[in-house]
């Protein structure tokens, strides 16, 4: 199965970025997608996936995962955005979210995207990584802890 690392684009992880809403997060991530990816996912098109609505999990340990499906894609697209200062989205274990996952795949992918989200939860659940991530200076340094994790 592919991994995470394959899904995600190095200019599509944002660092240290002010937010004040999950919708806002939403709406810059999406449009990172839609610039990195005009093909696979087209501004109009990410448009109609932020109207038809993102399910958020936060999983509690300073990260959340929004994600939806689309009909008109035809490939699965990760981004991410690390909070600078964290951001209160109300999560279980009352901890403010500093890394918040969106991915965005196609309606007909309905268990490659639960393996996925199954996936990213289990590797968040890592404290170690978790740490790494919150550390990495830059994107590569970013995504290339995502990858060691993942070989």
């Amino acid at each position: 199965m592919e991994g995470i690392s394959r899904l995600i684009d190095e200019s599509c992880i944002l660092l240290d970025r002010e937010e004040h809403s999950i919708e806002t997060i939403i709406k810059t991530l999406t449009e990172q997608l839609s610039s990195t990816h005009p093909d696979l996912a087209p501004q109009h098109l990410m448009q109609k996936v932020i109207d038809g609505g993102f399910h958020t999990t936060c999983m509690g340990e300073e990260c959340a995962i929004t994600h939806a499906r689309c009909p008109s894609m035809t490939k699965t697209l990760m981004a991410v955005m690390r909070l600078d200062p964290p951001l209160d989205l109300k999560a279980i274990d009352g901890k403010k979210v500093r890394l918040v996952f969106l991915l965005v795949g196609p309606q007909s992918s309905a268990s490659f995207h639960l393996k996925i989200l199954s996936r990213l939860a289990r590797l968040l659940h890592n404290e170690a990584l978790r740490n790494d991530l919150l550390g990495a200076e830059t994107g590569k340094a970013f995504l290339d802890r995502i990858i060691r994790q993942e070989d």
